[in-house]
């Protein structure tokens, strides 16, 4: 009768293990098969991209697709203005939610929980019944058409998550830890950048990698926001291969994944530091 109970555990076992690879697997796929297709698109030639049967691996294999991207003075300035936005509004960003979530976690002051909850309010609505607000504001800044305008929109739009996250790690923190540091004559500051900092830093590179991420995709803002192209980020610049002849499939996977390398790298580097920061932590508990 045992032996019977421990088959039937075994095999349930074994279909519970087999039930969830299978789900793993297809997740994988339903991820990685849209940017495999992209990037065969991006290897064809223009009749191969509109053939009837399409295959995923491309015949013949051509580059003339990213020559044609490279070559694109417009979508080369594109892609140093999305970095140079992305880079300062993650820097900003980070710090930003640092300083704020260590206030709100660690500074008790009448309103402090109403003033932490308002700040999600720009992420309970909609993105199109924020446009108009914000357009008026950058506007009245005249920051339209500027830098300093995406800059500042990415950080409204981002901060408020980043403030949560980040204040859910510090929250779980010892505080005997910076009493400690107090006792040894750390002030306030000392104790922020020496102890907290370091403890929190895998919080620190999910905050970067989630700002970087947000910056580097983001179209409805810029759409409005830049329309000079001097100064238009990359991911409003793809909407440009479809014009009234059509969609150019072809550069446009190209500047896809030319557009997603440098997320990819961010994301693997940030998880590395992830990886390492919760490591290091197992071990010192």
């Amino acid at each position: 009768m045992e032996k019977e109970l421990k088959k039937k555990s075994s095999s349930g076992r074994r279909v519970k293990h087999l039930a969830i690879w299978l789900l793993a697997i297809f997740i994988v796929l339903f991820s990685v098969v849209p940017f495999l297709w992209a990037v065969s698109t991006s290897l064809k030639d223009e009749v191969s991209v509109y053939a009837s049967q399409p295959t995923l691996l491309p015949h013949p294999v051509t580059f003339e697709n990213y020559k044609a991207v490279f070559t694109d003075s417009n979508m080369m300035k594109s892609f140093g203005n999305t970095i140079k936005v992305s880079v300062l509004s993650t820097i900003v960003s980070t710090v930003v939610a640092v300083l704020g979530a260590y206030g709100f976690s660690r500074y008790k002051f009448p309103g402090s929980k109403t003033l932490l909850t308002s700040i999600l309010f720009t992420r309970l609505l909609p993105r199109v019944t924020l446009l108009v607000p914000f357009y008026i504001t950058i506007s009245k800044l005249h920051l339209i058409n500027t830098y300093s305008g995406l800059v500042l929109l990415y950080l409204v739009v981002g901060i408020p998550v980043s403030i949560w996250l980040m204040k859910g790690f510090i929250d779980a923190l010892p505080y005997e830890v910076e009493e400690a540091a107090v006792v040894d004559g750390c002030n306030a500051f000392q104790v922020l950048i020496k102890i907290v900092v370091p403890m929190v830093a895998p919080a620190i590179a999910t905050v970067a990698m989630f700002s970087f991420i947000l910056s580097w995709n983001e179209f409805l803002f810029p759409l409005l926001m830049a329309k000079d192209s001097a100064i238009r980020p990359i991911a409003v610049s793809l909407a440009f291969y479809i014009d009234e002849s059509g969609i150019k499939w072809g550069t446009l996977m190209a500047a896809s994944v030319l557009m997603s390398v440098p997320a990819i790298i961010f994301f693997s580097i940030a998880q590395k530091y992830i990886v390492a920061g919760l490591s290091e932590g197992a071990v010192k508990g």
